[in-house]
C-alpha cells in the first residue's frame, strides 16, 4: 500500500519550483482540482507500469518529476484550500451560507423563548429578526452571538444553545460579511490576485505541464487508447480500461 502523500510537506517541497515561474508562464486556474486528482491516479498506472523503459525510450522525460506527479496534484489541491480562504468561491460562500441560516435559526429560537419570559429583552430580539437576505443572515448570527454572551450572567442554564455554537455562530457571520458584497455595491476593478491564489496558480500550471508529460508517455506506449489510460485532467468520465502489458 502506498503511503499517504502529506499535503503541506508536498505543499513545501513543490513550492520552489512554482515561485521560479515567470509572470507570464502562470495558465489561468480553470481546474476541478477533485477530478484532476482522479484522473492523475488513473494515469500513473501507465507511468508505474513502464516505468523501468521511459528512460531508455524517452531519456528527455524527467523520470523523477513524472513519478511525482500525484504529490504536486496533493500539492496543488493543498493550495487551493488554502487560496479559498483568501478568495472564497462562490461553493464555499453557499456552504457558509447554509451554515448561518442553521445556526441562526437554532440561536434565535432561543432567543425568541428567553425574550418571551421576559429574560432577556424583546426589543433586542426583535432587531435581530427584522431584515432579510444573505447579508442580513450573516449579520444576525454576529449580533445572536454577542446577545448570550451579553446575557451570559442572567440566561446560563435557561437555553440549550452551546458555547461553541455562539462562537461558530460569531466566526461564520464574521466570515460572511467580509466576503459577501452588498447587492447593489458598485462593481470594483480586478484585483491582483493575493499571494496564496497566486501560488494555487502556479503549483496548477506546473500540474497541467507535467501531465501532459504523463499523456506524452501513454501516447508513445498506447498509441490507439493512451487517452483512456491517461485522461485528461478535467474528464469526467473514462471508458473501462483494456489490460496493458508493458
Amino acid at each position: 500500500m502506498a503511503t499517504p502523500i502529506d499535503p503541506e510537506k508536498a505543499y513545501e517541497k513543490h513550492l520552489p519550483a512554482a515561485q521560479a515561474l515567470q509572470p507570464g508562464d502562470v495558465l489561468p486556474f480553470r481546474l476541478d482540482l477533485d477530478l484532476a486528482l482522479a484522473n492523475v491516479t488513473t494515469g500513473m498506472r501507465v507511468a508505474a507500469m513502464h516505468e523501468p523503459h521511459i528512460p531508455v525510450h524517452l531519456p528527455k522525460v524527467d523520470l523523477a518529476a513524472l513519478l511525482a506527479l500525484p504529490e504536486l496534484a496533493v500539492a496543488t489541491k493543498f493550495a487551493a484550500l488554502r487560496a479559498e480562504q483568501e478568495a472564497p468561491g462562490e461553493s464555499l460562500l453557499q456552504a457558509k451560507l447554509s451554515t448561518a441560516a442553521r445556526l441562526r435559526a437554532q440561536l434565535l429560537s432561543s432567543a425568541k423563548a428567553l425574550a418571551s419570559n421576559g429574560t432577556i429583552p424583546q426589543a433586542e430580539v426583535d432587531a435581530i429578526i427584522a431584515g432579510r437576505g444573505a447579508r442580513d443572515r450573516a449579520e444576525d448570527c454576529i449580533s445572536l452571538a454577542d446577545l448570550f454572551r451579553r446575557h451570559a450572567q442572567t440566561i446560563t442554564g435557561k437555553h440549550p444553545v452551546t458555547a461553541a455554537q455562539i462562537d461558530e455562530a460569531a466566526e461564520i457571520g464574521a466570515f460572511l460579511v467580509t466576503h459577501l458584497k452588498p447587492a447593489d455595491a458598485p462593481k470594483a476593478a480586478p484585483a491582483a490576485p493575493t499571494l496564496a491564489v497566486d501560488i494555487r496558480n502556479r503549483l496548477a500550471t506546473l500540474l497541467v505541464r507535467e501531465h501532459a508529460r504523463l499523456q506524452a508517455v501513454a501516447h508513445y506506449f498506447h498509441p490507439d487508447d493512451w487517452e483512456e489510460l491517461a485522461p485528461p485532467l478535467g474528464a469526467r468520465s473514462v471508458k473501462r480500461q483494456k489490460p496493458v502489458e508493458p
